[in-house]
């Protein structure tokens, strides 16, 4: 007899234990835990479940939630779905859906729940977990709204976006490659390209160095290369593009943006042309004045050097230094208008002949004015014999009245003049023109233009 109370109360002592141990899981689970009457009532929940949702404890959940199905489903579809697989199969694994909180803010969960039956097959209740998922349903919202994001802009982007394997397949175009490529579709182009390097480029040595610059840097930008379309004919494009490397350092794959610059290029040597051709006119137009004083032979040229000098040390834009360097070279085009016998007279001239001259800023002016050259290459050659008092010719302008460039040049002209051949006297050499320069500076010309033409003669060894 005492063996057997013995025993039952050992039975009794394992059983508290084991209701201990599982009613710590129950109470310490992270994940929420519950029972409910096949009613959808809960009978039982644990600390964590009614956390999950927002209440105070269990029993305050358990005696405010009457219905789950009604109270804390927010899609009646999922309610429903969950209700039929419970019922078929008796038990429903990673079931998500979303939930109200006590708040009535939302939440998504994943459910885990069985049926017990009693012997007969009836259900008494349904047990189960949930796990609280919005974390990772919210990170999977922004992951996919990232995804869809950055999709539109590969599939819509101007530019063509690609990837490709380093042997020369592409594993991804977007539509606005294949249209530039000259495909129907980011799919033809993907199953037709099986090797770019023999089937678009052209030049074998320039895409030998994008190939050599990328596996250098790992990246190569605004590379200018030509290729070929579907149909053969020949393009322009500029590439970026970068290399992905596993963790071992090996490529995996090229990716970059291409776009087609045939236009610019065709344009570019268009340009090229017309500034051969525009040069071609210079120089012809500087020669004419040569051939009909060539007592003067390579003045234009001379002048245009040394302000062009001038204009670079003193900081001058580009633009602004070219139109210099043109209005030098043809700055006298208007002594074509003036008898030959004038220009090459070896005496001084007289009142009426030294008049004659003095027309040729004009006539230049009208000459070059009708020509389509920039501003103010016409105002320079008409001012470049005025000077700061009003002395000169042939507005008799002062000071700021004068262009700068007009200012530039008529320093270097005078240079030039007195240091070289005339048909009525010797050089005078550099010394005394440079003397000429500095004696007037302020008066007849610039002073700033006067000292950077001095600094390049004296400290910089300009020579014409």
């Amino acid at each position: 007899m005492k063996n057997r109370e013995k025993t039952k109360d050992q039975l009794i002592e394992a059983l508290s234990q084991s209701e201990a141990k599982y009613r710590s899981i129950f109470e310490n689970a992270v994940e929420g835990i519950f029972q409910s009457t096949p009613d959808s009532d809960l009978i039982a929940v644990n600390p964590a479940m009614a956390r999950i949702f927002g209440y105070a404890s269990p029993e305050e959940m358990v005696a405010d939630v009457t219905n789950i199905g009604h109270q804390l489903y927010i899609n009646s579809k999922d309610r429903h779905k969950f209700q039929q697989l419970l019922e078929k199969d008796g038990i429903v694994e990673g079931f998500e859906s979303q939930f109200y909180r006590k708040d009535r803010s939302a939440l998504w969960g994943s459910l885990n729940v069985r049926a017990v039956k009693d012997p007969a097959g009836n259900v008494l209740f349904y047990e189960g977990t949930l796990v609280d998922i919005t974390a990772r349903k919210t990170a999977e919202e922004e992951l996919k709204k990232s995804e869809e994001k950055y999709r539109n802009i590969f599939e819509n982007a101007q530019e063509g976006i690609f990837q490709i394997t380093p042997e020369g397949r592409y594993l991804s175009v977007n539509p606005a490659l294949a249209r530039i490529h000259g495909f129907n579709s980011p799919d033809e182009m993907i199953h037709s390209v099986t090797d770019i390097a023999h089937q678009l480029y052209v030049d074998p040595s320039r895409r030998a160095e994008l190939k050599r610059l990328t596996e250098e840097r790992g990246f190569v930008k605004d590379f200018e290369i030509m290729m070929r379309r579907k149909d053969l004919s020949l393009q322009w494009v500029s590439v970026n593009s970068h290399a992905v490397f596993d963790n071992n350092g090996n490529i995996l794959y090229y990716e970059g943006t291409l776009q087609d610059i045939t236009s610019r290029k065709l344009a570019e040597e268009e340009l090229t042309q017309l500034k051969k051709i525009l040069d071609g006119v210079i120089n012809a137009m500087s020669l004419t004045v040569e051939i009909r004083e060539p007592g003067i032979k390579d003045h234009q040229k001379r002048v245009s050097k040394l302000a062009g000098a001038i204009a670079k040390e003193m900081g001058l834009t580009q633009d602004t230094s070219k139109n210099l360097i043109i209005a030098g070279l043809i700055h006298d085009i208007g002594k074509i208008s003036v008898p030959a016998e004038i220009l090459n007279k070896p005496a001084q001239l007289n009142e009426m002949e030294y008049g004659l001259v003095k027309t040729h800023s004009q006539a230049g002016y009208n000459i070059v004015k009708e020509s389509g050259l920039p501003y103010p290459v016409s105002e320079v050659v008409l001012q470049h014999h005025e000077r700061l008092n009003g002395s000169g010719y042939p507005a008799g302008l002062k000071g700021i009245e004068i262009l700068l460039e007009s200012r530039i040049l008529a320093v270097a002209d005078v240079v030039e003049a007195i240091a070289s051949n005339r048909p009525y006297r010797p050089a005078l050499g550099i010394n005394a023109a440079l003397t000429e320069i500095r004696k007037n500076k302020g008066i007849l010309y610039d002073a700033g233009v006067v000292d950077i033409c001095l600094k390049l003669f004296q400290e910089k060894r300009f020579t014409f």
